[in-house]
């Protein structure tokens, strides 16, 4: 009976937890090898899409803000404007808004990353139709959210306003928008 309980419950448990040891290992030395890349891709893409945003911009410095739903705020050295990315909910899940601003607070370009989104519905919110009504904004924005991707469309046009707002306060904070 001994040679039974063993062959049918701790032999089958033992070589499980040996191949469970083995491949949480694997993944933990594949995680601490591909983390730092990782992040130096996400950081590559964000300095590009700044770039890309803010074409004339010489050296982007960060810039620290506290408001809800900003992840990061960067500034222009050479003062061209700002730059800064918002993160709001979705439907399926956050949309990240990155919206470049003149000195004067006025929206020059954006761009949204909705690919977690709908597709063909949600995934409107990230198209030139819908974002190209942001260029020249200034205040608050006064778009219509898209009809069939309301979700999508309103997280976008709640981080242009999140961004706008966080303008005016770090402005206050610094006392002109330089």
């Amino acid at each position: 009976m001994n040679k039974e309980v063993y062959k049918e419950y701790i032999k089958p448990f033992i070589v499980l937890s040996a191949i469970c040891l083995v491949v949480s290992g694997a993944l933990g030395l594949t995680n601490m090898v591909t983390d730092p890349i990782i992040q130096r891709n996400r950081a590559a893409a964000a300095e590009a899409t700044r770039k890309q945003l803010l074409p004339e911009a010489t050296e982007f410095v960060s810039v620290q803000c506290e408001q809800p739903g900003i992840q990061s705020v960067y500034r222009d050295e050479g003062g061209s404007g700002y730059v800064f990315t918002a993160s709001f909910a979705g439907y399926k899940g956050p949309v990240e808004v990155t919206v470049a601003l003149s000195p004067e607070g006025e929206v020059l370009g954006l761009s949204a990353d909705t690919s977690g989104e709908t597709a063909g519905v949600g995934t409107k919110a990230s198209g030139e139709d819908f974002l190209g009504q942001f260029l020249g904004l200034s205040g608050s924005a006064g778009v219509d959210s898209i009809s069939g991707a309301t979700y999508s469309s309103s997280a976008v046009i709640d981080g242009v306003n999140a961004v706008l707002e966080a303008f005016e306060e770090i402005k206050e904070a610094n006392g002109n928008a330089q």
